[in-house]
């Protein structure tokens, strides 16, 4: 290994170009006084005595005694001895950045961030993201424009053994699919085309209850929406994926009266109408 190789590699673990070049000198030559090492590093002689007591402090090298007491010498820390230490310090200050880092991310006041999504193909990236690195559940609802891009990641997710719990809007083939790999997928069995002028195609999509993204594209082609970690909105999109799932299953199941209470779309309700049995 050339001198090059060997700077190269030790600044690569954190020391600076001149701790680096002098350490190597060191190995090469020790015990050695500062114009010793200055000539063999290229480090400024004006600087070498400051890089050798820094490579002291940080355990590299030490300060040896010679007979002329005001003379300055330094004799380089064997290399295993050197990296073992610093691979010791390195996992120490790994383990408090994780405590700290957990804490804070736990912490009440974090703030969070939103991010706007303006566009369909940044939606749909940030949902293969979601989907991808799902480990434990994804909760989504969405229309079949664009659950057939997301289709592709959700079966991967569903042989990783993800929970998932998903309503689709309007008719796709891949639902079966989808069903068949063990996913709680369901479609929606009412118009909903009604709605999709003012509303838009509704698209809602949470990860591991820790991640959300939550948008409408709206028919003239315009998408407005927010991709989150707030536990906030999380949990209302978690929520909101629930109730429409639990809502079709129970029409599925006893829909015939509420059909004819209420109409097939739900069109007779009104969630301004006054109850007919108030509290």
């Amino acid at each position: 290994m050339t001198f090059e190789h060997a700077y190269d590699s030790i600044k690569a673990i954190g020391f600076s170009d001149y701790e680096a070049r002098a350490y190597c000198a060191l190995l090469t030559q020790s015990p050695a006084n500062g114009y010793q090492v200055a000539a063999k590093s290229a480090v400024p002689r004006a600087k070498v005595y400051e890089v050798l007591d820094r490579l002291v402090l940080r355990g590299a090298a030490v300060r040896a005694e010679t007979a002329k007491k005001e003379a300055k010498v330094y004799v380089a820390v064997d290399p295993d001895i050197l990296l073992e230490n610093i691979q010791k310090d390195q996992m120490a200050a790994c383990a408090r950045a994780r405590h700290e880092l957990e804490q804070l991310q736990h912490s009440p006041d974090v703030v969070e961030y939103f991010w706007r999504v303006t566009s369909r193909d940044d939606l749909v990236t940030r949902a293969h993201d979601l989907v991808e690195t799902a480990t434990k559940a994804l909760h989504v609802a969405l229309w079949a424009e664009e659950f057939d891009s997301v289709l592709p990641f959700l079966l991967r997710a569903a042989r990783r053994k993800v929970k998932m719990a998903i309503m689709l809007y309007s008719h796709h083939d891949g639902l079966a699919k989808l069903q068949r790999a063990g996913a709680g997928a369901i479609l929606h069995s009412r118009s909903k085309l009604q709605a999709v002028p003012e509303l838009g195609r509704q698209f809602l999509l949470a990860s591991d209850r820790r991640q959300c993204i939550n948008g409408s594209i709206f028919s003239d082609g315009a998408m407005d929406g927010v991709f989150s970690m707030n536990r906030g909105l999380v949990s209302n999109t978690v929520d909101l994926v629930n109730h429409e799932i639990y809502l079709e299953r129970l029409l599925t199941e006893v829909g015939t009266p509420i059909f004819d209470l209420y109409g097939k779309d739900m069109e007779k309700l009104n969630s301004f109408d006054r109850p007919k049995k108030t509290v």
